[in-house]
């Protein structure tokens, strides 16, 4: 399938249904905006038939509480392939026709043939790695199918949300996904200056993607290092662990918070107010030196023909399945697809120095080893424009004295969204606002909540042993699913 066929398609990327306005609304999204559509005449029985609705999405969404998942009677062959329109029927018909189950687990059984077994992972997993319960379904060392499910936090964000004013809200939207909170505050500061008439100025879009670009770099350096670690190669996976500090440390330095919370509010950004040009030089200094490390060590790797094979064709989806299924953001451009919010914001391009977007698509071929090369182009194209654009920063344009936000009194009743394209892809935040600007309703849809499922597809056909490594590649949240 041509790259350019996918530039010009569009799929479904969320699902909302508004109690105030008893109405479904689904996003839209194509390779770079995402668009709302009311479905004023559709029923949840009719979304459901709708096979065009992911069926990660249809139960993070509207999925309801049931009881033990069971398939024992269930050939596994039935549901392992590229249409997933059995599977979805196989996992609503067992709670009704008009509903559908959610993803968190209460038990789960399989149909386990004579020649393999069924492996349970989780939801206690070592060190501190998050709960979530995967079940394996097993032929000698192979995965045949794989069920993942989630829901063990309960942490309520959606209820901690109600009625929250726009400072309230904010430290909340911060802790979505605790290594994505800026794209999330970002989100939430959008909506509430659409809401509230206010005009940001260039200065505050160009910092705020700044510190988007210093988390996606942080992360990215952290993921090289736990994927090399996980194929036993230790010279990058040490360098890595000790070098996302430096990114970490920029941002620290320039908000006083090594994840950027409590920086971005509505209409401004609040960064250190002891920031000078000689400190944003040393930062853009430090970046430069940091990917200087880790691309030594990264060439080195990949000059291991032992390392590539390791990766390559190891954990594969491909860009149907990215079609059929709604993945977004680094999964999908590990295909060689052009996906990315980024392209929507003008700044990006129109700055004085812009961001190189452009990835060696012709080189990602979906697997492993694409999420390893893509995270080390994106680290690349970002240090590259951070160490450039740091010193450049009007640091007289940032916000001081009183907060912004304590001066609005009104804000335009309604619903709202904004999609930002964070680290692991375009997180999108839909929030019914009053005239005070509390929330009355709130929908999040994290890019692991469609990804989670490129993981179950991805390890089909792999080795029971390169799970670990599938996963890492993957690295998503439990958190983002689990509201």
């Amino acid at each position: 399938m041509s790259n350019s066929l996918f530039d010009s398609y569009e799929f479904i990327t969320g699902l909302f249904y508004s109690q105030k306005n008893s109405c479904f609304y689904k996003f839209l999204q194509n390779n770079e905006s995402v668009k709302m559509v009311a479905l004023k005449d559709l029923k949840l029985k009719d979304i459901l038939k709708d096979i065009r609705f992911p069926i990660w999405l249809l139960r993070h969404s509207v999925g309801v509480k049931s009881g033990e998942e069971d398939y024992s009677d269930v050939d596994i062959d039935s549901i392992r392939n590229t249409n997933e329109r059995r599977k979805l029927e196989l996992e609503h018909s067992k709670v009704g026709t008009s509903e559908i189950r959610d993803l968190n687990y209460r038990g789960i059984s399989v149909n386990v043939k004579s020649d393999s077994y069924s492996h349970a992972v989780g939801p206690i997993h070592a060190g501190i790695i998050e709960p979530g319960h995967f079940r394996f379904s097993v032929t000698g060392e192979y995965i045949q199918h794989l069920n993942i499910r989630l829901g063990f936090q309960k942490r309520n964000i959606l209820s901690l949300l109600k009625d929250k004013l726009p400072l309230s809200a904010l430290p909340i939207a911060e802790a979505i996904s605790g290594d994505s909170s800026v794209a999330y505050a970002t989100a939430f500061s959008r909506i509430y200056e659409e809401s509230a008439g206010i005009k940001v100025s260039d200065e505050v879009k160009l910092i705020r993607m700044i510190l988007l670009e210093v988390e996606r770099v942080a992360v990215h350096i952290g993921d090289l290092g736990a994927i090399a670690g996980d194929i036993g190669y230790y010279p990058l996976h040490g360098v890595c662990a000790t070098d996302r500090g430096v990114p970490l440390g920029v941002m620290e330095t320039l908000t006083g918070s090594r994840f950027g919370k409590a920086t971005i509010f509505p209409g401004e950004v609040r960064l250190n107010k002891n920031l000078n040009l000689s400190i944003l030089i040393t930062l853009a200094a430090n970046l430069i030196n940091c990917f200087r490390r880790v691309e030594y060590q990264f060439q080195r790797a990949v000059n291991s023909s032992t390392i590539r094979e390791r990766l390559d064709d190891c954990g594969r989806i491909t860009k149907l399945q990215v079609l059929q299924n709604s993945f977004i953001g680094m999964p999908a451009r590990a295909t060689g697809l052009r996906m990315d919010m980024r392209y929507s914001e003008p700044l990006y391009q129109t700055a004085k120095y812009p961001l190189d977007l452009n990835l060696e698509r012709e080189y990602l071929q979906g697997d492993a080893w694409s999420r390893f090369y893509l995270r080390f182009l994106e680290v690349k194209n970002s240090i590259t424009w951070l160490e450039k654009i740091l010193p450049e920063l009007d640091i007289t344009k940032i916000g001081k004295g009183p907060l912004y936000l304590q001066k609005i009194k009104k804000f335009k009743s309604g619903l709202y969204f904004q999609s930002v394209e964070g680290w692991r892809g375009s997180v999108l935040v839909a929030l019914e606002l009053n005239a005070k600007g509390q929330i009355e309703e709130a929908y999040i849809r994290d890019p692991s909540v469609l990804n989670w499922h490129a993981l179950e597809l991805a390890v089909r056909g792999e080795l029971i042993g390169d799970f670990p490594l599938n996963n890492k590649s993957f690295n998503l949240s439990y958190v983002g699913f689990d509201l």
